[in-house]
């Protein structure tokens, strides 16, 4: 390094020179090991933001998976729903079937009463009024195993169409909540990635600040050794 030294009359250099040019490289020292301290802060508080991000993007995820779980349970109570929407409509089939075999009944009860009216013409009277009570009970069965009919008709098919919009609104739900978990997980284990890069920049960053604050540290003690008087008297010009 060359330094601005002038010569003294005897040997050596100017005795101010060398003062100034110490003074100098000590207030040069202070200011690189202020500057220092100051990055060495600022990478720190980077960290610190980095990592918050990094919980915070943790806890999107959890809340995510949370969400996702809450609409599988949601799609499964409404299959047990269609299954009992199912099994409501078969009870309603069984009835009407039930009916059916008494209206059955009914026509044969009829039919031996009016075998009787054949075979005994004094009962004839009693037949017609049985007969009158039959058709009445023939066609109130018939008209109940109708009503039982149309109104199972009618619940099944509401059951089916409230369970196929539920079970498509879930299946709407279901795919946008996976995309947008897809998403957020992509999203986090870049962000993530990304992080852990930068947290790996910065560790690397303070090691050599680190070691760059030693070396400063080093130069200025140094060079701080106080002012030492010269061996022998210079005569300045």
């Amino acid at each position: 390094m060359e330094h601005p030294f002038r010569s003294a009359a005897i040997g050596g250099f100017n005795k101010q020179d060398v003062l100034e040019f110490l003074e100098t490289q000590a207030k040069q020292s202070v200011k690189a090991q202020q500057e220092l301290r100051s990055q060495l802060e600022e990478c720190r508080s980077q960290a610190e933001t980095l990592r918050q991000e990094r919980d915070e993007l943790e806890r999107q995820l959890e809340k995510a998976r949370q969400e996702l779980n809450e609409a599988v349970q949601e799609r499964n109570s409404l299959s047990v729903r269609l299954e009992k929407a199912n099994e409501a409509a078969s009870g309603a089939q069984a009835q009407t079937v039930q009916l059916t075999r008494e209206l059955e009944q009914a026509r044969r009860d009829r039919d031996d009463i009016q075998a009787q009216r054949d075979a005994v013409w004094p009962d004839a009277q009693a037949y017609m009024e049985l007969k009158e009570r039959t058709a009445g009970v023939e066609l109130e069965a018939h008209r109940r195993a109708r009503a039982i009919q149309v109104k199972a008709e009618e619940d099944a098919q509401r059951a089916r169409r409230q369970a196929e919009q539920w079970l498509k609104r879930v299946e709407r739900e279901y795919d946008a909540l996976c995309t947008q978990v897809e998403t957020t997980v992509t999203h986090a284990a870049s962000e993530l990635e990304k992080a852990g890069a930068s947290l790996e920049r910065l560790n690397e960053l303070m090691g050599s600040q680190g070691e760059a604050l030693k070396g400063v540290r080093k130069a200025y003690d140094e060079t701080n050794l106080g002012r030492p008087e010269a061996p022998m008297p210079i005569d300045e010009e």
